[in-house]
């Protein structure tokens, strides 16, 4: 018969330790595996440019990280990359704009939930490169072609991440605020979004990571000046170094502006959404 083992002060020290250790070396190992991760790939990289493709086809990292910074200190960079992060950012704000008002219709009516379902496959099944077309034929070579394409592309993620996260709102809360006397308004702004902000904030992960990718895509086509313009001068030039750097270096400020901003929305948002939903229906 086994005999339990005693719980102690000083058991439970050693148990907190444990897990202490146990937490960090995890830690540890998921920042090594991503190191690991990135040597591999510059590992294969160097590999297919040297034995596989060749110089000439394939530029070497080294090449491309030079390049990279002398466009980086070149006069006119600033602008360029202003102009391609300004149209990311002002596509996915119009798509939340809509996304916010579809989204909460859709929850609410099974008539537009259909609509938008069957609207949402179309666009999701329509290729980014006939979109990008579809935008020089509209807009011309301009600013707003790439904003518009973005938002377009953005919105379905959106929207659904936006019904999901209403529709799984504590029904509890809302029966608190309606007794209450909350308007519908009230209720929805209150409590209803509120709650949802963690489904959207992980949607518009998502959303924005599609948003500049179509808006790159469609500065190819439809736009005078950005990264998918100068990408597109490159590739005429047949200057496989230049293509491949501002494409470095606009996915790297991507990856930096997805990851400082939207962690920071995410720690927010676990400290403060639930804290706003259920204070939101008792007050007066």
């Amino acid at each position: 018969m086994a005999i339990d083992t005693p719980v102690t002060p000083d058991a439970v020290t050693d148990l907190s330790a444990r897990e202490m250790r146990r937490s960090v070396m995890g830690r540890l190992g998921l920042r090594l595996g991503v190191v690991v991760g990135w040597l591999a790939f510059v590992g294969v990289w160097y590999a297919l440019s040297r034995f596989v493709l060749g110089t000439q086809q394939l530029p070497p990292p080294h090449t491309v990280a030079s390049e990279a910074w002398q466009l980086a200190s070149g006069p006119g960079f600033g602008s360029t990359l202003w102009a391609s992060l300004f149209r990311v950012i002002a596509g996915c704000v119009l798509a939340l704009t809509a996304s916010i008002v579809l989204g909460t219709v859709i929850a609410y009516s099974a008539w537009w939930r259909d609509l938008m379902g069957s609207l949402t496959r179309f666009f999701i099944s329509i290729p980014t490169v006939a979109l990008a077309i579809l935008a020089l034929i509209l807009f011309g070579v301009s600013g707003l072609g790439p904003i518009l394409t973005a938002a377009l592309v953005a919105t379905p993620y959106l929207m659904t991440s936006v019904a999901q996260g209403i529709a799984g709102v504590d029904r509890r809360l809302i029966v608190m605020s309606e007794s209450f006397a909350r308007t519908r308004a009230q209720i929805i702004t209150g409590v209803l979004l509120p709650s949802s902000v963690l489904a959207v904030i992980g949607g518009s992960r998502q959303a924005f990571a599609l948003a500049w990718r179509i808006t790159l895509l469609t500065e190819v086509f439809a736009s005078s000046d950005g990264v998918g313009y100068q990408i597109k001068r490159s590739f005429e030039g047949y200057d496989l170094r230049g293509m491949l750097a501002w494409t470095a270096l606009f996915i790297g400020l991507m990856f930096i502006f997805e990851n400082l901003v939207f962690r920071q929305l995410e720690r927010r948002a676990f400290g403060g959404a639930y804290v706003s939903a259920t204070t939101a229906a008792p007050a007066q």
